[in-house]
């Protein structure tokens, strides 16, 4: 008797964890959040706010992404996060848009979060929290 109740601890615990930790992610992003730059594309070049004359922001729910230039809302998109494989090489959580756009990577270091497109010769943007 002592030997399922053990296993049931186990498995209970590790479901847990998982489910922790997913929240603990996703909850890291939700936020307002100020474009600092993006760099990609073929060229490789960098913009910011300043060589643009934008301003622009993402406001991240648990269940939507709004973007904003200048102010103005210009898109709000469904999404869910996955762990997929990037074409970077490795399982890397993802912000699945539920209209088909393509997915993004995303880090959130401190501060700031990383959004990386997860197409060839797209770009990774860098935000910094409100």
């Amino acid at each position: 008797m002592k030997i399922p109740l053990i296993y049931f601890a186990l498995i209970f615990t590790l479901f847990s964890c998982s489910t922790s930790e997913s929240t603990m992610v996703a909850n890291s992003i939700v936020g307002k959040w100020d474009w600092v730059q993006s760099s990609g594309g073929i060229t490789g070049e960098t913009t910011t706010p300043s060589s643009t004359n934008k301003s622009m922001s993402v406001e991240i729910s648990k269940s939507e992404v709004k973007t904003y230039e200048n102010g103005n809302l210009t898109t709000t998109e469904s999404y869910s996060i996955q762990a997929k494989e990037s074409i970077f090489g490795e399982k890397k959580p993802m912000l699945v848009y539920l209209s088909g756009k393509p997915s993004q990577s995303f880090s959130v270091e401190g501060a700031k979060l990383f959004l990386s497109d997860e197409c060839y010769d797209c770009y990774q943007s860098e935000y910094v929290k409100q």
